[in-house]
């Protein structure tokens, strides 16, 4: 008869539940090593397939925390589905993803400059710290230097950063997700059909 036929339909359902989040954890993992890998490509070369898989992921979390909720009467859906669909939009709308990036990391140049300068004002302040002199005076460059690095660079280092970010959040989620569906399993098989 097999495993469905001799189960109750509420076993069936919970059956169901747990292939799909099998399924999730270990795609999610799949697709963040296959990002991972491609990092070296341009974004626009991955980022659509990225970007659908975030908001297939975005929906079956959704539905997976909709099934939680009503099972367990939590309220809470989770600011993560947000997240995964924002993250799903900005990947297959390349254009604003790369403006939005390049925007981020222009203002982190400009901070680690401003930092820099900052540290060097304030080293010219203390001179009369002769052992602090010198190491205040290279941080200070190395923040301005590594600051102006970023600001020229952004678009280029923007692009190749943001698929291995993806690839390793991705991972990160997938494997949270198989962590979490180990211990589901072990409660449905040791409580099947008593609940």
């Amino acid at each position: 008869m097999g495993i469905f036929g001799s189960s109750s339909a509420a076993d069936r359902k919970k059956m169901v539940f747990l292939l799909l989040w099998l399924i999730s954890g270990i795609g999610m993992v799949i697709v963040g090593i296959m990002a991972v890998i491609n990092r070296e490509k341009a974004i626009g070369a991955i980022s659509g397939f990225l970007g659908v898989c975030a908001l297939i992921t975005g929906v079956i979390t959704l539905i997976l925390r909709i099934s939680q909720v009503k099972r367990l009467g939590k309220r809470n859906i989770g600011f993560d589905i947000v997240i995964w669909l924002a993250l799903g939009f900005l990947l297959l709308n390349t254009g604003l993803l790369n403006k939005l990036g390049k925007l981020v990391f222009i203002i982190g140049g400009i901070t680690l400059i401003c930092e820099g300068v900052r540290a060097f004002a304030a080293c010219q302040r203390n001179k009369d710290e002769k052992e602090w002199y010198i190491p205040r005076m290279i941080f200070s460059g190395v923040f301005v230097v590594l600051g102006i690095i970023v600001v020229v660079n952004a678009e280029k280092i923007f692009t190749h950063l943001i698929p291995l970010a993806v690839g390793i959040y991705f991972i990160i989620h997938g494997t949270e997700l198989l962590y979490e569906w180990i211990g589901r399993a072990k409660h449905f098989y040791y409580f099947r059909g008593t609940e």
